[in-house]
């Protein structure tokens, strides 16, 4: 292996075992290209914040990241090999591979497109399926570098058809709540959930609305986050039923996105004392929501792929979710009001 990895020196020890693992393993079934690629997701796993790395056993790492470059190629397909076959060489169990790789793509939001992890294989043993695939992935990427939403949310519509066919109702039946289990299954939460985001932009409430619910029913480890803005989805289609569910499911996560959803829904429930009491509770969390959302700090200006508690990028993706609630006029201006009780 060419590539020379650069981790913090306490993990030299950690990172040295993964890489002979992962290294055994490609000189045996695959070649270079993938150990290097490997070491690549190793060095920015180990120099993450959240030093995960550090914690858990060597080999079930060593497993979990070679999945996830396998996931990203559709490896298993391409060359042909089996779960069970990857679980006995790293002496882990196939769901502890699972586990540990959505935990790696969740931590690193790495997705079927994610074009840093792909690995140029000229070895496929299946390049008819393969070929099906790329198409869905052209079409994906076309869309992506439409300026007009309109005319992108077309062409997305048209992914999702594709790949939906290709998956096949057998699979989402074998595989109802975890369709993400496979590249393609991945691929297809990926365009759901653009999709979305394009239809809300386009002011299709509804169908935005719709997508959402589908994704967490089809993915119920929610890798995408959907919780995050269906819960405002619900508030904006005046479904208050389903927008408490989701509090309430929730309730225990502390970030701003529920905190502020709480806001509106007391508001809508017309319970102005609840209302303010969460407004206090959110403003406490993030200070700079109620600052971009009255204009006095501009928010965040394109793709937000990741945030910290309390930063300006979640209070931004916040504002982007819910600011077709806050425009009403009369939300407004309760919401001033509001802010100076508090004050």
């Amino acid at each position: 292996m060419k590539y020379i990895v650069n981790v913090p020196d306490e993990l030299n020890v950690r990172v040295e075992e993964i890489i002979n693992n992962i290294n055994n393993f490609c000189s045996k079934v695959l070649d270079d290209e993938y150990s290097e690629i490997c070491a690549k997701l190793i060095e920015v796993l180990a120099n993450n914040e959240d030093n995960k790395l550090s914690r858990g056993k060597s080999n079930t790492w060593s497993a979990g990241i070679v999945h996830s470059i396998f996931f990203v190629n559709d490896t298993l397909n391409k060359r042909g090999l089996r779960m069970d076959e990857l679980a006995d060489f790293f002496e882990v169990s196939e769901g502890t591979i699972g586990s540990k790789s959505r935990e790696i793509r969740k931590l690193l939001n790495i997705d079927k497109t994610s074009k840093e992890w792909k690995v140029k294989d000229n070895k496929s043993k299946c390049s008819s399926c393969c070929d099906s695939e790329d198409s869905v992935i052209d079409l994906f990427d076309k869309a992506l570098n439409i300026d007009d939403v309109e005319k992108g949310a077309i062409e997305l519509r048209k992914c999702a058809v594709m790949l939906n066919d290709k998956l096949g109702k057998e699979y989402f039946n074998e595989y109802k709540g975890q369709i993400g289990i496979s590249a393609e299954g991945d691929f297809y939460l990926t365009i759901l959930s653009t999709l979305s985001n394009y239809e809300f932009a386009l002011g299709h409430y509804e169908e935005s609305f719709r997508i959402e619910k589908e994704l967490l029913e089809l993915d119920e480890y929610d890798s995408r986050n959907v919780r995050h803005s269906i819960v405002f989805r619900a508030l904006i289609n005046k479904d208050y039923e389903f927008a408490n569910t989701i509090l309430q499911k929730y309730n225990e996560e502390d970030c701003i996105f529920f905190k502020y959803a709480k806001v509106l829904y007391y508001y809508y429930k017309n319970d102005r004392k609840n209302a303010r009491k969460s407004l206090k509770k959110a403003l406490k969390h993030n200070s700079y929501f109620i600052e971009c959302l009255v204009g006095n700090i501009p928010t965040i200006d394109g793709e937000i792929s990741s945030y910290k508690k309390g930063s300006l990028e979640e209070a931004s993706l916040c504002i982007e979710y819910s600011l077709p609630l806050w425009t009403n006029q009369k939300i407004g201006s309760w919401l001033i009001k509001a802010i100076n009780k508090i004050k």
